[in-house]
């Protein structure tokens, strides 16, 4: 006989799981096909059911109340990828400023894995996130922070309040701070070489500094990128764990 408790709870993780997996860019690259990440889901949701306090059969007005109930755990699911996003994209964000103050801003093509335009720099950095992030098991982690939100946030008990909006809020602003800080030693040492290129041109008019500033801030700043890509490492892991933290800020808040 179908035990209809167990079938309900199974098709509540599926859905928070699926969710997640389709709104994190760690896991919803645009290559892999939607059968396969629903695959994930399925595997993870039947690991993970057996520890989750089971959903009841019955909800407050009837068929109504379980869609309200799937959408309270897509939202979920799509709260914690959301926050992924945010913290990723504050690397293609600086690798975004960087182009436009290098010159790359003008080869921007299109990025598929991301469906906007994207630059060299930026890909670049975003890519090497992303090995940095699986190289420390960061994928692992992610798993273990959807696996916790079970407890931390039970079935059909997700609420939206004042708080949850204000620390969205707070973690969005917080990617645009972060980007600025990565890249502002690069951008300083360009300005720079911006200011000396004008002060060239104004002592020696008959050098051409439009032509000689374009390769001039290519080397300089891939150069100065080059050597502080060392420290960045330590930029990174404060990156990463600052994204958990605000994983697990959020589920509480969602509690």
């Amino acid at each position: 006989m179908l035990n209809l408790d167990l079938i309900t709870t199974f098709f509540l993780v599926f859905v928070r799981m699926v969710s997640f997996i389709f709104a994190c860019p760690l896991y919803a690259i645009p290559g892999v096909p939607p059968l396969v990440k629903a695959g994930l889901g399925f595997v993870l949701a039947i690991l993970v059911t057996p520890l989750v306090e089971p959903a009841a059969t019955s909800f407050p007005g009837g068929l109504w109340g379980f869609g309200l109930a799937v959408v309270s755990e897509v939202g979920v699911g799509l709260a914690l990828g959301l926050v992924c996003t945010f913290f990723f994209n504050v690397i293609r964000i600086a690798g975004q400023l960087l182009d436009f103050q290098i010159g790359f801003a003008m080869s921007a093509v299109m990025d598929p894995l991301s469906g906007s335009m994207n630059t060299l720099i930026s890909r670049f950095l975003f890519f090497m996130t992303l090995l940095l992030y699986l190289n420390v098991d960061g994928h692992h982690t992610l798993i273990r922070a959807l696996a916790k939100s079970y407890e931390l946030v039970p079935l059909t008990a997700a609420g939206i309040n004042g708080e949850i909006t204000l620390l969205i809020i707070r973690i969005f602003t917080d990617t645009f701070a972060l980007a600025v800080q990565i890249c502002a030693p690069v951008v300083a040492v360009l300005v720079i070489t911006d200011l000396s290129m004008g002060l060239i041109g104004k002592t020696a008019p008959q050098l051409n500094i439009f032509q000689l500033g374009f390769p001039l801030k290519i080397v300089v700043g891939v150069s100065t990128l080059a050597m502080l890509l060392p420290a960045l490492t330590s930029v990174f892991k404060y990156l990463f764990d600052t994204l958990h933290r605000d994983l697990l800020l959020l589920l509480k808040g969602l509690a």
